[in-house]
């Protein structure tokens, strides 16, 4: 039979065959706990675990476009103990902070915000823009920055001393700021305009005729990777025996981060160039190499192999091209005050 009885009693009674099935309750609650134990001491550890960190300053993001304002705000903020893994400021001494770095920048920054966001500092600032003062100029020069052919031009002030299909030096003037009527000089203003001249290059460009190719197979592959400091693990193996990996950044906390991964299978062979698809990836080079030399507003008009090699599996090519692009500069020009006009 079971029954129920207090501890008071059951303490008085002197049979050897009780057994004691379950407690109600003080003893009950009292019990419960000491099971509980493991499972309390795991929140409280975590509760005051996330106190602590909640105190540090794990990462600092600045947001800003501009190299120059990122590298000198760490270093002010660095200064001011504003770094990752230290502890994070009082309100009041963010804006002790904010107040000291404007005062000390007052031409570099127009407003500061140092945003307190979770475990990280968020600062947003606005680069202050001084329009500099317009310096007085006696007059200025359009002149050739290249050997060329003209080959057109716009003139919005100053006076143009070129015509389409002339030859000029670098150095050359091509639009004065001198005006002059009969031979002499009236006035000076500062010219503007953009000259056109038709230029010339050689590009040389070398090809190893043996290379490596590598193709996609369209087999892919989702993974979970986790990045604690300089190791990265991987949640499953990867079978492909060739392979490129896209990966997102699904969480990040200091050193830790969790990715998510596109792995896609790649099959790599070794390939040969024959000597017209050489010359033919060996344009494609000489072009981009123009392109980054000369910028966007250049463009090809003729291009033309010169010579090439093949020797030791390299295929040695030289390109000419002849090339449309803005050869004039802006310069600067003084009068002495004898030639001043009144």
């Amino acid at each position: 039979n079971i029954y129920t009885i207090s501890l008071s009693d059951l303490e008085k009674l002197e049979a050897y065959d009780i057994e004691i099935v379950s407690y109600k309750g003080i003893k009950n609650i009292l019990r419960w706990l000491k099971r509980q134990i493991p499972f309390i001491s795991a929140v409280v550890i975590a509760i005051v675990i996330t106190i602590i960190l909640s105190n540090f300053c794990f990462e600092v993001n600045i947001v800003h476009s501009d190299k120059n304002i990122r590298t000198l705000l760490e270093d002010e903020l660095y200064d001011h103990g504003i770094r990752p893994f230290h502890l994070k400021k009082s309100f009041k001494e963010i804006q002790e902070i904010k107040e000291h770095i404007k005062k000390t920048y007052p031409s570099d920054i127009e407003w500061l915000e140092i945003i307190d966001d979770g475990m990280k500092y968020t600062v947003r600032v606005e680069e202050r823009i001084i329009t500099p003062i317009p310096e007085k100029k006696d007059f200025c020069n359009v002149i050739s920055k290249k050997d060329a052919t003209i080959m057109g031009y716009t003139s919005s002030k100053g006076q143009p001393v070129v015509s389409e299909n002339d030859l000029v030096k670098k150095g050359d003037l091509l639009i004065s700021g001198e005006i002059k009527f009969n031979e002499e000089t009236k006035s000076h203003t500062c010219a503007e305009g953009t000259v056109y001249g038709n230029t010339w290059y050689r590009v040389a460009i070398s090809i190893p005729l043996d290379h490596t190719k590598t193709d996609y197979t369209g087999k892919k592959k989702k993974n979970l990777a986790v990045e604690l400091g300089t190791k990265y693990i991987r949640f499953f193996k990867v079978h492909f025996e060739n392979y490129e990996v896209e990966k997102k950044v699904l969480f990040k906390f200091g050193s830790f981060a969790i990715y998510k991964e596109q792995i896609k299978e790649t099959t790599i062979s070794q390939e040969k160039y024959t000597k017209e698809e050489a010359i033919e990836v060996a344009k494609a080079e000489a072009k981009k190499k123009l392109k980054t030399n000369l910028g966007d507003d250049a463009t090809i008009l003729a291009e033309k192999v010169l010579q090439s090699e093949d020797y030791n599996s390299i295929i040695s090519i030289e390109f000419f091209y002849s090339i449309k692009e803005i050869i004039s500069e802006t310069v600067i020009e003084y009068t002495k005050k004898s030639e001043e006009l009144e």
